[in-house]
């Protein structure tokens, strides 16, 4: 008999379905929909005669009340990672946001299992939620999947359409504290003039917020208006679009702080673009050896390590992202479903 699994699937159809917490939640449902060893349900879909043996809850907000109090199922929950908690002077909260997480700490401690997307993060969840250590499972995720390697006539077409410079460093995502913006911006500063910086997201507008207030200081301070372009108009669905922003560029850098996976990394492997990023958190634990490693996130050594690539000849560009997209399509949607799955049967059996 196949397991009856409900999955709180909110966070694709809200705030959450541009970030990385919808993408997992969309693209784990997917595949576990295929797998006849369960019996999904969604909680969008409203079906009240369903009755689930395990509720999976594949988010953890800090500091909303996401997972209930009470438990009427066996119950996993998906916390990708307590950043705020690691930082908190640049994640201020207040006294509700304080209370929501005294809350979901009490409702996490009747919780079964927790599924996160790194060891670096069982260490964190361990340690700053006071959550047992054995009840952690790690669960790699993976690029997305329709990502592809772009051709020459692609990627051509593409910068063309959104105006890109022809020599550019490439960064996808937020601009929150731990992404470290400010030093990816100042990593021009030690470049030669042509080489340019784009990047994509939905946040890199100007607004009322203390993180853009640093990236215009920054912009200002190194001087490199004219080298920067933001891109915040690529639709949720432009797969092919970004697939060959990915491959046109000259490297992609992840200047993170701190990371509880590093998705984008995947991405540009996927996409045959090199990676450079910081030797912290669980980066380095997902890039291995087929990343340029930088010892400090700082502008210098990102720049140092654009230098390295710039001198590279075809062959041994060829070679690196080779390798590292060999290794990233060690990750994979259905493998991470198929874990998730192994899970499930072991919390039945308990």
């Amino acid at each position: 008999m196949p397991i009856k699994i409900l999955i709180d699937n909110s966070p694709t159809i809200n705030e959450n379905a541009i970030r990385g917490v919808g993408s997992y939640t969309k693209y784990l449902t997917e595949e576990l929909k295929k797998n006849k060893a369960i019996e999904l349900s969604l909680t969008q879909e409203k079906d009240l005669e369903f009755k689930p043996e395990i509720i999976h809850y594949p988010f953890f907000d800090l500091f909303f009340p996401t997972l209930p109090l009470i438990k009427k199922s066996k119950t996993i929950v998906t916390i990708h990672d307590v950043i705020p908690l690691i930082f908190p002077k640049y994640y201020p909260v207040g006294k509700k946001g304080s209370l929501s997480l005294i809350k979901q700490k009490i409702a996490l401690r009747n919780v079964d299992a927790v599924i996160t997307d790194s060891n670096n993060s069982k260490t964190d969840i361990a340690k700053y939620l006071k959550f047992p250590l054995e009840k952690i499972h790690v669960i790699y995720l993976a690029a997305n999947p329709n990502l592809t390697v772009a051709n020459k006539k692609t990627i051509v077409q593409v910068a063309n359409k959104y105006q890109l410079p022809s020599k550019y460093l490439l960064y996808v995502g937020d601009i929150n504290y731990n992404k470290n913006i400010t030093q990816l911006i100042k990593t021009l500063k030690f470049l030669p003039e042509e080489i340019h910086l784009v990047c994509v997201g939905k946040n890199f507008y100007p607004h009322e917020i203390p993180e853009w207030q640093w990236i215009q200081a920054q912009i200002a301070l190194s001087d490199v208006e004219n080298r920067i372009k933001f891109l915040t108009n690529l639709n949720s669905d432009g797969y092919s679009d970004l697939s060959a922003i990915y491959a046109g560029a000259i490297a992609y850098i992840q200047p993170s702080l701190y990371e509880g996976f590093g998705l984008p990394i995947l991405e540009a492997m996927t996409c045959q673009t090199p990676v450079i990023c910081a030797n912290n958190s669980s980066l380095s634990e997902i890039a291995l050896n087929k990343a340029i490693l930088v010892e400090e996130a700082k502008a210098e050594k990102f720049a140092e390590a654009v230098n390295n690539i710039l001198a590279w000849t075809k062959n041994q560009r060829a070679k690196f992202i080779k390798q590292a997209a060999n290794h990233a399509k060690k990750f994979t949607w259905s493998k991470t479903s198929k874990e998730t799955i192994n899970l499930y049967q072991e919390i039945l059996k308990k």
